[in-house]
């Protein structure tokens, strides 16, 4: 466990530091610069979700007093999320519009951008749909059984649900709506969420983003 601390402390020491970066100094980085920031925001988050998973939230319930939450680095997870979406949103909110301003001014399309921007999109994705997925999951598991614990563990993990359906009202619209035919049916399953933040963080996606697509 003093491992998994000394580790836990360096990498919130970490997350700060990276977000210091891109937060006063992303304009001036590289493309090569900022695929580096992705890579080790991902690497910090899938530790963090790793030890977080609702499995092992789980098993460390059966440790600890049930007035007590189980074990968990859910702050690292929560702070990683937010910084990682905020870059990868940063990446790929406008960039259809840049590419438009590059073709008209120069001709051509930046070559580094157009990649950059395509590892975003798939990062940002994969990302979402994962802890989408998730939850779902979980909260399946929860409507076949009575079971306190999966109720305990989706109120542990719901902050970080609910930060990703919030991240998703500000994506895009147009990545969106390209991978909707993903996303539908995971959302349709969290209607019935028996967190009251996550169906409220729902609410505001389907107004935001699914209103829009409404003829």
């Amino acid at each position: 466990m003093e491992t998994v601390r000394g580790k836990c402390i360096t990498q919130l020491l970490l997350l700060g530091a990276v977000d210091s970066i891109q937060k006063k100094y992303w304009d001036n980085l590289k493309a090569t610069q900022k695929i580096a920031i992705m890579d080790i925001l991902l690497s910090l988050l899938e530790f963090a979700a790793s030890y977080n998973s609702y499995s092992n939230l789980r098993t460390r319930m059966h440790h600890t007093p049930a007035e007590r939450p189980p074990l968990n680095l859910l702050r690292q997870e929560l702070a990683g999320t937010s910084i990682y979406l905020d870059v990868l949103q940063k990446v790929t909110s406008g960039f259809n519009d840049n590419n438009r301003q590059n073709l008209e001014s120069n001709g051509s399309q930046d070559t580094e951008d157009t990649k950059l921007e395509g590892i975003a999109e798939e990062r940002l994705i994969s990302f979402c749909e994962q802890v989408l997925r998730d939850a779902t999951d979980l909260q399946s598991t929860i409507g076949e059984t009575t079971n306190v614990d999966m109720h305990r563990v989706l109120e542990l993990r719901s902050p970080i649900i609910i930060k990703v359906l919030r991240g998703m009202c500000f994506m895009n619209n147009k990545i969106f709506r390209k991978h909707l035919r993903e996303f539908y049916p995971l959302l349709t399953k969290l209607v019935c969420c028996d967190q009251l933040g996550v169906r409220g963080a729902l609410g505001d996606l389907f107004r935001i983003q699914l209103k829009a697509l409404l003829p």
